[in-house]
């Protein structure tokens, strides 16, 4: 990813935890999570983790570029109205839901990694 695709000022983060923070909320009550969230997800974890790649554990890397593939196919399904099979949902609520990006960043936090 390029860096000038790192849009997020420095106070954004914040906010946008307390964000994931309510969307877990929803999709905990709800039990799944929609396209249009999954690639929010994986593309949040761009935004927080890009300045950091090269410090970045290799199972990092790998799990924020599936994340990246999971979500270019979430939005291109969302934009032709094409369903997914429940098992890339379930993989997604699973992988790439708020609650594992909140556990993905407190693990970041515990590694030692820097945030934006």
């Amino acid at each position: 990813m390029h860096p000038d695709l790192v849009f997020l000022p420095k106070p954004i983060p914040i906010l946008s935890l307390i964000i994931i923070l309510l969307s877990c909320l929803k999709e905990l009550r709800q039990g799944y999570i929609g396209r249009v969230g999954i690639a929010a997800n994986a593309f949040l974890l761009w935004q927080i983790f890009f300045n950091a790649w090269d410090r970045l554990p290799i199972f990092f890397q790998w799990y924020l570029n599936t994340g990246t593939v999971v979500g270019i196919i979430a939005i291109v399904s969302y934009v032709f109205k094409e369903s997914l099979p429940s098992e890339f949902y379930d993989f997604c609520y699973v992988f790439y839901g708020s609650l594992s990006v909140l556990f993905t960043i407190i693990f970041a936090i515990e590694l030692g990694i820097p945030l934006v």
